[in-house]
Formats: C-alpha cells, structure tokens, sequence
C-alpha cells in the first residue's frame, strides 16, 4: 500500500509536547539537590496576595464554558427543526459532523459537569491548625476535634500525619506557606509545572518556579526553552520558528535537551509540518484506540478473523451506515 502522493506527515503534537515533558524530567532527574534547595528556600516565605482566588475563577470560567455549550446546544437543534441537514449544520456552526450527531442525540442542553476536589482535603484548615499549634495546642487529637466541629470530614490519623510535619517547626512559628512549600516537587512534577501555561498554574507553583530561576541559571534557560517551545506548537512559527528554538537548545548546552532535539532529525519534516499546519491526528488516535479496546475486550478468546469482523461491524459503524443510508433514501 502506498501513501498519496501529496500526503504530509505531521507530528502529533500532544505526544512531541509530552516527549519533551520527559526530556525536562530527565534534565531535573539529575538536579535534585537543587530542587531541595529550592523548596528549603521557600519555606516561609508568605504567598502574594491574588487579586482574584484561583477556585473563584476557575469556577467562574467553567460556568462560562458550559454557558457556550448550552447555547450551542440550543442553536443546533435550531436548525435542525428548521429543517437543514447535520452536515449543513456541522458547517455553519463550526464543528464536526460527528459531534452535531452526538448534540443531536438528546434535545436537552447538557448539565453542568461536577468536579471532583483537587485539594487535599486538610488545605482549607490549615491556616486554623497552623495557628492553634503555634498557641501551644500540639495533640493532634484535639486539634482533629476541634476542626471536626468545624465540618472537617477526614480521619484522625490524615491529622497526626499532617501535625507530624509540623513537629520540626516546634522551635518557630509554624505558617500555612511553611507547610506547603517544604515538600520537595519530584523531577516529574517540576516538569510538569515548567511545561504547562502561566495562567494554568497555582501560585505555590508559580513562586517555586520563579525561586527556581532564580537559583541556577541553566534551570532558568530551560524553563525560558520549554516556553517556547511550547509558543511555536501552538502559534505555527513553522520552519523559522523551529529552526531559532534548535539552535538555541544547542546553544544552551543542556545534554537532555540537545538529546531530544537530535532524536527527532529522521522526522524533521513531519516536525515543521506539525508546527505550520492546523491539521492533527486525533481522529486517527480515537479509531485506534476503539480497535484496541474491541481487542482486549476479546483478549484471549478469539482469533484475527473475529476481531476483523467486530471492527467492521462495529455497532458505531453500524449506527452511522444506518444513518447514511436514510439520508440517501
């Protein structure tokens, strides 16, 4: 089987992001020292007050997210009633085909999600805590009593953990940032932190990272990196834009970096394409994925020949045939 002849390879540009987030992860792997330094450093150190709490405005964008989805919503099945079709729709909305389908499928807008807490649990009792222990109350059974009156629902021993990390502070004042900040961030997470968005970060992580440059340079120079490398895959800077980003990664002298760069030479051209072109591979991800879930479903009971025939009839498959033939008709 051959490609067509004007065929481009374009990288995914998720996993090129993720491979890099590993490139860092590796490049901090053998800087832990300085994280611990780093982490030593802020211990204490009072956050700057927001002008906006983070939770707030979080909340307030994902109320604004599912307001755009009702309205979508509505005005889909608008015109649908009106009496075009699903790929006229798809067109004039903006969308996939696929997705006026799936809005299609129920005439009521879709409820707002419920997030599960991505704190932990003890966060917001632990200014409380922090201040009764530095009164001199340090049995974290009294301590569980009292922020239980005040609707804690956790257990005792998630509070004598919490107090056994206060114990080394016995000698000073204990703050809310002394806990918090103390806790080292693995080489993963630090990468994590330095790959992802300013805007997308809490302010712990964002004192940590501007800590972080500046105590060593060469840190400094791979976060400036990883922000722009993550600015040329999201504003397709294309070939000019790779180009200046390697040279500057050689330039930087980081052996993890120039590693990652010098890995991805035999797909130079899918690279400058993922980098110029809109187009990406997730649909193809999502049709791999549902042949790999119809073969472990069967893993071990069945041959080629049966997974062969639960592809192509795949009920998805079916349902939309179904849907192609009564539009024909």
């Amino acid at each position: 089987m051959q490609a067509h002849a004007l065929a481009k390879q374009i990288v995914d540009r998720f996993h090129l992001q993720k491979n890099f987030g590993e490139a860092l992860e590796k490049f901090f792997s053998h800087h832990k020292r300085l994280l611990k330094k780093v982490a030593r450093l802020l211990a204490g150190k009072a956050l700057p007050a927001s002008k906006t709490a983070p939770v707030q405005r979080i909340e307030q964008e994902r109320r604004q997210r599912h307001t755009q989805h009702v309205r979508r919503h509505k005005k889909i099945w608008k015109l649908f009633r009106a009496g075009y079709n699903k790929e006229d729709i798809a067109q004039m909305i903006g969308m996939t085909t696929r997705t006026v389908y799936r809005v299609l499928e129920n005439e009521q807008p879709p409820a707002q999600e419920t997030r599960h807490r991505t704190q932990h649990i003890t966060d917001q009792y632990l200014p409380y805590l922090s201040r009764r222990w530095n009164e001199g109350c340090h049995k974290a059974r009294e301590l569980y009593q009292e922020i239980v009156a005040q609707g804690y629902t956790g257990t005792l021993r998630t509070i004598e953990l919490l107090v056994a990390r206060f114990r080394p502070h016995r000698a000073k004042l204990v703050t809310k940032q002394a806990i918090t900040l103390q806790k080292t961030p693995s080489a993963r997470n630090t990468a994590l932190m330095i790959v992802r968005r300013a805007e997308k970060r809490t302010e712990d992580q964002t004192m940590f990272i501007d800590q972080l440059c500046k105590s060593d340079p060469t840190a400094a120079t791979a976060y400036t990196l990883a922000q722009e490398f993550g600015s040329l895959l999201r504003h397709r800077e294309g070939k000019a834009g790779w180009e200046k980003w390697k040279a500057a990664v050689h330039s930087s002298g980081i052996a993890e970096l120039i590693d990652f760069v010098e890995g991805l030479a035999d797909d130079a051209e899918a690279i400058i394409n993922g980098c110029s072109e809109s187009w990406n591979n997730g649909m193809v991800e999502g049709f791999v994925n549902k042949v790999k879930w119809i073969k472990r479903s069967s893993y071990g009971q069945a041959g080629f020949p049966l997974l062969q025939r639960r592809v192509l009839l795949h009920p998805s498959d079916l349902a939309t045939g179904r849907k192609r033939k009564m539009r024909s008709a």
